[in-house]
């Protein structure tokens, strides 16, 4: 006869029983892990996603080499599966958002407004893209019925499922849906190929249904073209952008006229330096960077300019430079004495937090001050996840509201987020910090903090200052 422990195992010597629910005794009752695992998820909801998650991190790795790319193939799967939950989960809530205001009369013709940063507040992404994963969301689950549940079953990924979102972009829901069945039924020829083949694939049939997609996309590429500068490293800045054929035509043959002249000439340079400097020449006018007339706004402590030390200084427009070239940068070196036309604006930053208190005695903290003083104090947009450039200078808390001008109210926004913090339910304030810190509370009550970057004279350098004959 079988008697129960006191220990809650079985009376026989066996190590379980029905006191002990450990996973090898449920599984030794037939347990089903799948049916198991969703009426938990059911009954904890978040937390027992993030306790999967949690749980990972503790899981055993196998000793076997095809076990442990079985593995990753089923991490894969299961990547795979929580973005396409993920991407029902924001339909639904678009949906339920927009219901509501709906009903209250709020926002009747954008209904799903500032919903898009939300989620991507939530997904740790910039604002601007929430509205581009909204879209995606929304054909994916409504138009692209196969090609989701191949998502939720882990048969193709998130990149896959994106390309073909995109590829489909300007036809009807009824064409999208044909190519959507289509994927499938030559599923062993669509998928795991790559993703330009997949996206060439299906460009092809959606072109195979008329002009209409064609005509959309060159207007679309008028409308769209852009340039932007930005740094790669220390030292150097790339330029890139998106533009019409022709446009991209006319500047390469351009480019490739005023290489080949030169080099007929006899010049020296690398194809590659006479692009870049013919660029420069007929860009500015200038044929020397050194002839360049800037306003230099510079962050850097006293020690670094004056006795050498090696903390890191900031380069407005730029970002964090090395102490020897921001040195070199206003005073040059003996070889080659600076040429550029430097006015220096310092600025001072309280020991210990990096934080920006005040400008020269000689610039006025308020009006024009101010403005230059948010810039380098921010230096990007600084709504969470958010690294746009600062288009907009505003008050955290509106001034409708009562927020006062000032250097404490007052945040670095692009234009996406300017608009977006005007969205009912959205608030913005500023919370104490070691630096200028803004807090987000979205209409769902979703808290994000965003704190000011720190800026030179923030951290303690365990270095001696460099010998004046050493210094560069």
């Amino acid at each position: 006869m079988t008697t129960r422990s006191e220990t809650g195992g079985l009376g026989d010597g066996s190590e379980s029983g029905p006191g002990d629910l450990t996973y090898e005794y449920l599984a030794e009752q037939g347990m089903d892990l799948r049916r198991f695992l969703q009426q938990a998820l059911n009954a904890e909801g978040t937390d027992g996603l993030r306790a999967i998650a949690a749980a990972l991190d503790h899981t055993r790795i196998s000793t076997s080499s095809y076990e442990r790319v079985e593995c990753i193939a089923a991490l894969e799967e299961l990547k795979s599966s929580a973005c396409a939950f993920q991407a029902k989960t924001t339909c639904v809530y678009d949906d339920e958002v927009a219901e509501r205001r709906t009903a209250k009369g709020e926002r009747i013709l954008n209904s799903n407004w500032g919903v898009g940063p939300e989620i991507a507040f939530a997904r740790h992404q910039p604002p601007r893209s929430g509205a581009q994963y909204l879209d995606f969301c929304h054909v994916l689950t409504d138009d692209l019925v196969f090609s989701y549940d191949a998502l939720h079953r882990g048969v193709i990924t998130e990149a896959e499922a994106i390309i073909v979102v995109k590829e489909t972009r300007g036809l009807t829901r009824e064409q999208r849906g044909e190519i959507d069945i289509r994927l499938f039924s030559e599923g062993h020829q669509c998928f795991g190929l790559g993703g330009k083949k997949l996206a060439a694939m299906i460009r092809e049939w959606a072109l195979a249904y008329g002009s209409e997609k064609e005509i959309d996309l060159e207007a679309r590429a008028i409308k769209e073209r852009y340039i932007s500068i930005f740094p790669i490293d220390r030292h150097r800045m790339k330029i890139t952008g998106i533009l019409p054929t022709e446009y991209g035509v006319l500047i390469a043959q351009v480019l490739e006229s005023l290489v080949s002249s030169a080099k007929a000439q006899g010049d020296d340079r690398s194809r590659q330096h006479l692009a870049a400097d013919s660029l420069l020449e007929r860009l500015t006018g200038l044929d020397s960077p050194t002839a360049i007339p800037i306003q230099l706004g510079l962050v850097m402590t006293d020690r670094t300019l004056f006795q050498g030390h090696s903390e890191p200084a900031l380069l407005q427009g730029y970002g964090i430079i090395s102490a020897q070239k921001a040195r070199r940068l206003i005073s040059g070196s003996e070889e080659s004495p600076n040429e550029l036309g430097i006015w220096l604006r310092r600025l001072y930053t309280a020991p210990g937090t990096g934080d920006l208190i005040a400008m020269d005695s000689t610039q006025r903290l308020f009006g024009g001050g101010l403005k230059k003083f948010i810039n380098i104090r921010d230096q990007f947009c600084r709504s969470p996840f958010c690294d746009s450039p600062i288009r907009h200078l505003d008050h955290v808390v509106q001034a409708a509201r009562g927020g006062p001008t000032s250097a404490e109210n007052s945040g670095g926004s692009c234009v996406f987020c300017n608009q977006t913090k005007e969205c009912p339910g959205w608030k913005e304030e500023t919370i104490p910090g070691p630096r200028h810190t803004k807090r987000v509370t979205t209409f769902s009550g979703h808290t994000y903090d965003s704190t000011a970057l720190p800026l030179p004279g923030t951290n303690q350098y365990n270095v001696h200052p460099t010998p004046p004959h050493n210094r560069q």
